[in-house]
C-alpha cells in the first residue's frame, strides 16, 4: 500500500507541473561572397536580409536568431576565412544550435568538405542546418529523401567553381596577350593610370628619382647591400610605405609600420625591364596555393615602349653586365657555399625575425666566412645609438657554443642511460608500483560492483519493486560510480606505465639524443632534431638556445629524484 501511495503522489505532481517550453534553436546565419563585383541579390547584406526574413517568420517560433556571421571576399573553394572558421567554434562550443544560410553554395564549392561538414560534422553535433532557397532543412520530416538533391548541388556548386577557375585563367590569359595591366600594386617608380583608355603606367616623380638612383649607384660599383643601407640611413621610404603614402595601399595596418629597404628587392628592380619602358607579362606560373614559378622567357608576352622609361637602355644594359659579371665571378670562385645548418632555428631576440646567413669572401685567400645578424634591427640601433657598425655573430662561435649545449645535454643522456635500470628496481619504486596495483584491483572491483548493482536495479524495476522515477535515480548513480572507478583506473594505469623499464628507455629525450652520442661536428638532421629555437641578441650576440624534448627529460629527473637511488648512493 505504501508504495501505491507514492506513485499516486508522483502522478499528481506530474499533473499539476507545468507544461514544458517549446524547443528553442540558439540560429546564427552565415553569409560569404568572394567579391564585391558578384551580383547585387548575392551581396552580404542580400544574404543577410533573406536569413532575418526566414527565420522572422511567425510561423518558426523555434529560430531565435543571434546573429549573422559572414565572410567578405573569399572563395568557396577556400576554407580558411575568419567567419566559417568562428562559425565552426560555435558549434564546437555549444554555442550554436542552428546554421542558416542563403543556399548551400554560400558554406562554400567544394564537394568533400562541404559533404563532410552537413552530413558528419554537423550530425555529430546534433546541430540543424537549413538552405532557404533549397528548402532544406535537416530537422524536417522530408530531409532523407531531399538528401540526394543537396548532394547533386554539392556536386553542382564543385563544377561550377573548377569551370568558374578555367574561366578566369582563360580570362588573365587573354588580358596578358592584350597587354593589359594586371595586379593591384604597381612596379615602384609607377602609378597606374586609365588616361586614355585601359589601365597604363605613368612616371611616379618621387620613386622614380630613387630609382634612378639605384641604377646609378651600381653602375658605380655600389653592391646591392650598400645601396639598400644607403636608402635606409637617408630614410628613403621603402616601396610599401611609399605606396602607403600615397593611397595606393590602404586598409592595411602592416603598410603603416616602418619597412626598410632589402638588398633582394633592390636586386628585382636592377633586373626589371619595366624601367627602360619594357610591359611583360605571364612571367610567372603560379597554379593554387602554391608558390609561383618563374616561366621559360620564350613565353613572357614582352611588349616594347609601352609606357615612359625611367631608365635608358644604355645604362640599364650595362647594368645587367655588371650583374652578369659578378654572378660569373662568384662562380669562378665556387658558389657551393655548403648547407645552412640552421636555417629556420635561428632568430632576433628583439624583433623575432628569422636571421639569415650573410658572408664574406676574404679577397686574398678566397676563403669563404658565414655569420648571422637580424639586418633590420643593426640599421635601428645603428641609427638610434649612432654606431658606426653593429657587431654580427660568426657562425664558429656559433657552433662552438651550440655543440657545448648539445655536449651537455649528451652526457646526461648517458648519466641517465645508466642509472636507469636501478631507478625502475628500486625500492621506493617497487613499493610505489605495489601501492598503485592494488589500488588498481579495488577500482576493478568497484566498477564491477556498480555495473552488478545497476544490473539489480534493472532486474527490480522490471519486477516493479522500483517505479522509473526510482529506478532512473539508481541508474544515474550507479553508472556514475563505475565511470569514476573506470577513469581512476585509467589513470592508475597510465601512471604504472611510467615506472616501466622499457617505457623509462624509449623515453624521448633519451632516444633521441642517445641517436648522436659521440658526434663531432653538427650537421643539418642533429640541429632539426634536437634544437627547437635559438635566440641572438642584435646588439651583445647573446644566444639563448631552446632545445627539444626537456619537457621529457624533467619527468625522468623527477622520476630519479622519487627512487632516491642518488640519495642512497652518497
Amino acid at each position: 500500500m505504501p508504495r501505491t501511495s507514492r506513485k499516486n503522489l508522483f502522478q499528481e505532481q506530474q499533473l499539476t507541473a507545468e507544461l514544458p517550453k517549446a524547443v528553442t534553436y540558439a540560429t546564427w546565419g552565415y553569409a560569404r561572397i568572394s567579391a564585391d563585383d558578384e551580383r547585387s541579390d548575392d551581396s552580404i547584406e542580400s544574404q543577410t536580409a533573406i536569413i532575418q526574413d526566414y527565420v522572422g517568420d511567425k510561423a518558426r517560433p523555434d529560430l531565435e536568431l543571434q546573429g549573422v556571421i559572414s565572410d567578405l571576399g573569399f572563395s568557396g573553394t577556400n576554407f580558411d576565412r575568419p567567419g566559417y572558421s568562428e562559425l565552426l567554434a560555435g558549434i564546437i562550443s555549444g554555442k550554436i544550435k542552428c546554421v542558416v544560410v542563403k543556399d548551400l553554395s554560400r558554406l562554400g564549392r567544394t564537394y568533400i568538405e562541404v559533404g563532410e561538414l552537413l552530413f558528419d560534422t554537423l550530425p555529430s553535433y546534433n546541430i540543424r542546418f537549413i538552405s532557404v532557397n533549397d528548402s532544406y532543412d535537416s530537422f524536417a520530416d522530408d530531409a532523407g529523401r531531399k538528401k540526394l538533391l543537396i548532394l547533386f548541388k554539392n556536386l553542382v556548386n564543385h563544377m561550377y567553381s573548377k569551370d568558374l577557375g578555367k574561366k578566369i585563367s582563360s580570362s588573365f590569359l587573354l588580358k596578358q596577350q592584350k597587354g593589359e595591366l594586371l595586379g593591384s600594386m604597381p612596379p615602384y617608380g609607377y602609378l597606374f593610370t586609365t588616361e586614355g583608355g585601359g589601365k597604363r603606367l605613368k612616371v611616379e616623380p618621387e620613386s622614380a628619382e630613387i630609382v634612378k638612383l639605384i641604377f646609378d649607384m651600381r653602375e658605380q660599383g655600389s653592391s646591392m647591400i650598400k645601396i639598400a643601407d644607403h636608402l635606409n640611413r637617408n630614410n628613403i621610404a621603402a616601396p610599401r610605405n611609399h605606396y602607403y603614402k600615397l593611397g595606393v595601399l590602404s586598409n592595411c595596418e602592416r603598410n603603416t609600420k616602418k619597412a626598410l629597404w632589402q638588398n633582394g628587392y633592390i636586386g628585382g628592380i636592377l633586373k626589371n625591364e619595366v624601367y627602360i619602358g619594357s610591359q611583360i607579362q605571364g612571367k610567372h606560373d603560379k597554379k593554387g596555393k602554391k608558390t609561383a614559378t618563374i616561366k621559360p622567357k620564350s613565353e613572357w608576352f614582352i611588349y616594347e615602349n609601352a609606357h615612359a622609361a625611367i631608365i635608358d637602355k644604355v645604362q640599364f644594359n650595362k647594368v645587367q653586365r655588371l650583374l652578369s659579371e659578378a654572378g660569373e665571378k662568384f662562380k669562378k670562385l665556387g658558389n657551393e657555399l655548403g648547407e645552412n645548418i640552421f636555417v629556420g632555428k635561428i632568430f632576433c631576440s628583439s624583433c623575432g625575425k628569422s636571421l639569415k646567413r650573410a658572408y664574406w669572401r676574404n679577397d686574398k685567400t678566397q676563403e669563404v666566412r658565414f655569420r648571422y645578424a637580424c639586418r633590420d634591427c643593426a640599421f635601428v640601433l645603428r641609427n638610434s645609438m649612432n654606431l658606426k657598425k653593429v657587431p654580427q655573430l660568426p657562425y664558429e662561435k656559433l657552433e662552438e657554443i651550440v655543440i657545448s649545449a648539445l655536449q651537455r645535454q649528451l652526457e646526461t643522456c648517458v648519466n641517465i642511460d645508466s642509472l636507469i635500470e636501478d631507478v625502475t628496481n628500486s625500492a621506493a619504486i617497487t613499493n610505489k608500483c605495489f601501492s598503485l596495483k592494488s589500488e588498481y584491483s579495488k577500482c576493478q572491483r568497484n566498477s564491477k560492483k556498480a555495473e552488478d548493482m545497476l544490473a539489480s536495479a534493472y532486474t527490480h524495476h522490471l519486477a516493479g519493486l522500483l517505479d522509473d522515477k526510482e529506478f532512473e535515480l539508481a541508474r544515474l548513480n550507479f553508472e556514475k560510480e563505475k565511470k569514476m572507478a573506470e577513469t581512476k583506473a585509467e589513470r592508475i594505469q597510465a601512471e604504472l606505465a611510467g615506472y616501466e623499464l622499457d617505457k623509462q628507455r624509449q623515453n624521448a629525450f633519451l632516444a633521441n639524443f642517445r641517436n648522436f652520442t659521440g658526434f663531432v661536428t653538427l650537421n643539418r638532421a642533429m640541429v632539426s632534431t634536437l634544437i627547437s629555437r635559438i635566440e641572438v641578441s642584435p646588439l651583445t650576440n647573446e644566444i639563448s638556445i631552446v632545445l627539444n624534448f626537456m619537457d621529457e627529460l624533467e619527468k625522468l629527473n623527477n622520476l630519479i629524484e622519487e627512487s632516491g637511488v642518488l640519495t642512497d648512493a652518497c
